[in-house]
């Protein structure tokens, strides 16, 4: 047990040998050229080839209805492409850093190449939902309904460039004569009531 002058005067000498041992050991090391230290090549990491890296974030809500155990789910999923090698033009296009915003165009390419990846027309598919979404009423469907209606009418925002295609689609009469797909998007996700009122 030491007394609390004596505890800080050793204190302070081990202190002192520990700066006085770094700094011998700087000099020891005798760098002259401080950048010849200092400057190193930049490492990276170089993926496989075709490699990429996927975020996945889901939000569950529970829908209260007595004897069922229904969810409610919203699904986010980004998946982005990893470049081979720290040479590649990955680092120096610009277009990788730019931000995109979130347009038609770029929802109706999503939406084709989901449906094409699960079998189905992706193009027709597409304009037949665009030609349904216009004839048929979603008002009961409230926030989403009018979400859905947004994205598929294409005359209900600013002019986006879309081909001529999607824009007739809208005001097309006959939407199954049209458009050759199996099984509308609202058939997939929905389902009609009738309501008999007597």
């Amino acid at each position: 047990m030491c007394l609390r002058k004596e505890c800080d005067r050793k204190s302070r000498w081990t202190i002192h040998i520990f700066f006085l041992y770094s700094m011998c050991l700087a000099r020891g090391s005798k760098v002259k050229n401080i950048t010849h230290g200092v400057s190193r090549h930049i490492r990276s990491i170089g993926f496989p080839e075709g490699s990429g890296m996927g975020i996945f974030f889901a939000l569950g809500v529970p829908i209260d209805i007595p004897d069922k155990s229904i969810l409610f789910s919203f699904y986010f999923e980004a998946n982005y492409g990893l470049p081979g090698n720290w040479n590649s033009s990955y680092y120096t296009e610009v277009e990788h850093f730019k931000r995109r915003s979130l347009d038609r165009r770029l929802a109706y390419d999503i939406i084709t190449k989901k449906l094409e990846n699960n079998g189905y027309s992706g193009k027709n598919c597409l304009l037949k939902t665009i030609c349904e979404i216009a004839k048929y009423s979603l008002k009961g469907n409230g926030l989403l309904g009018d979400i859905v209606r947004i994205l598929f009418a294409p005359s209900s925002s600013q002019e986006e460039n879309l081909p001529d295609e999607i824009i007739k689609a809208e005001f097309e009469e006959n939407c199954n004569r049209r458009y050759d797909c199996e099984k509308s998007l609202l058939d997939i996700v929905s389902s009609v009531v009738y309501n008999d009122v007597g």
